[in-house]
């Protein structure tokens, strides 16, 4: 079983980062960077893990292999496949290779189509399967339960949009999945957009304001209450932090500050006093040369997107709101099974507070005598790979791939019949 494992490549196609790996291992072997990006600064291009070598982050361009969740730049897939399959991290031969492949739920069958050629043609694997990435995800949560459910409703919400899956039996309930196109990607553009407004202009720092928003964001319990609170200046603005923006010549990281907390003496510093007694000449260059952004409110209004998208004149409804609609879109005698069995997943549920506003957003909009019941997987941005790398080494993969053979003979229509979702 292991050999016949190792030929078992998965693959989550993420709209930020790919995560490749062989079935049956526990994590990924690499995430690679899903595009290629080009720095300004240093002239160069990097394709996939590539960037992890780049030291200035500044103004760096990105060109992403997947659009809104969909696959649209299929020459920058290719390159970032290639050097995941290649020398540098894999190290297969695709065409001795079985390949498991993450997709976004309810995918277009042009892109479907299309992917079946890369995936036979371009790169000539021996057979392939495809699953929607929440179907892996919720595989990823019943190895974490101790009775898995027959059914459950999963919330995946990723760095192009946010998905609402109910599954029964292993199967996804294709009429009732719901989309917000809202998800990380949105949120580090809004956050942009705002502190390009009030202070620096950021619109090309994605890998900057995106590191703001992974450190100073959360989800608030108590949203307008916290919001009146940014109202007031100095310490009783609770919110307000402050953020040291890196020079990539000293510092590579940017540095969070609370305003309202004493800063810690610092050891004295081999410089010149000032004429005047003043602080070393040093230490006030330093402080003159600190570009720093002051993030309040941005800190709760940004991720209360996801509940409210109309605040940025989204006309969709919120996570809870979603999920009520794909429940009610279900049988009635499934709806309190999904209610008490709703998988949460995805890098953007790692929001603080995340689950816990879901919890209580989602007991205003059921019926009381219904249990809501919210696993949160481990590892949000691997639940889908990790639940494909079960599958892919699991005894019933092999009857549900399409082989290369099959292709030639059937054309597409074999594997959009195959293939779950």
């Amino acid at each position: 079983m292991a050999e016949e494992a190792a030929k078992r490549v998965v693959v989550d196609n993420g709209g930020h980062t790919c995560k490749v790996g062989l079935a049956g291992q526990r994590t990924p072997t690499k995430l690679l960077m899903n595009g290629i990006t080009k720095s300004k600064s240093e002239h160069r291009v990097y394709i996939g893990d590539q960037l992890e070598s780049c030291r200035d982050f500044s103004s760096l361009q990105y060109r992403l292999s997947l659009e809104r969740g969909c696959l649209v730049n299929w020459d920058t897939q290719a390159e970032v496949w290639g050097r995941a399959f290649g020398p540098e991290v894999l190290r297969i031969n695709p065409t001795e290779c079985s390949l498991l492949l993450s997709e976004t739920p309810m995918c277009p069958p042009s892109i479907q189509d299309t992917l079946d050629e890369m995936v036979f043609e371009h790169f000539g694997f021996a057979s392939y399967c495809t699953r929607p990435a929440p179907v892996l995800a919720a595989i990823a949560a019943q190895e974490e339960q101790d009775a898995p459910p027959c059914a459950s409703l999963v919330l995946d919400v990723g760095f192009s949009s946010t998905h609402t899956v109910p599954i029964y039996g292993g199967t996804p309930i294709n009429y009732a999945i719901r989309r917000l196109n809202v998800g990380g990607k949105m949120l580090t553009n809004h956050l942009k957009t705002i502190v390009s407004y009030r202070s620096y202009n950021v619109m090309q720092e994605t890998h900057l304001i995106n590191d703001v928003k992974e450190r100073l964001c959360y989800v608030s319990l108590d949203f307008l209450n916290e919001l009146a609170l940014t109202r007031f200046k100095g310490k009783k603005n609770l919110l307000r932090r402050e953020y040291v923006m890196p020079d990539y010549v000293k510092h590579f990281t940017g540095l969070i500050r609370n305003p309202n907390e004493p800063e810690p003496a610092a050891a004295p510093a081999a410089s010149t006093p000032t004429p005047d007694g003043g602080p070393p000449r040093k230490k006030q260059r330093e402080a003159n040369d600190e570009q720093v952004l002051t993030i309040s409110s941005e800190r709760i209004s940004v991720p209360e997107v996801l509940f409210h998208p109309s605040d940025i004149n989204i006309e969709q409804a919120g996570v809870a709101e979603c999920i009520v609609q794909s429940a009610d879109a279900c049988l009635p005698d499934l709806r309190e099974l999904l209610y008490s069995n709703i998988v949460l997943t995805g890098g953007t549920s790692l929001l603080p507070n995340f689950e816990a506003r879901l919890r209580a957003e989602l007991r205003q909009l059921i019926p009381s005598d219904y249990s809501v019941g919210i696993t949160h997987v481990a590892d949000p941005l691997l639940a889908a790979w990790r639940g494909g790398s079960i599958f892919a080494a699991s005894d019933s993969f092999p009857s549900q791939v399409v082989t290369k053979e099959e292709y030639r003979e059937h054309g597409h229509s074999i594997c959009r019949q195959r293939f779950v979702g």
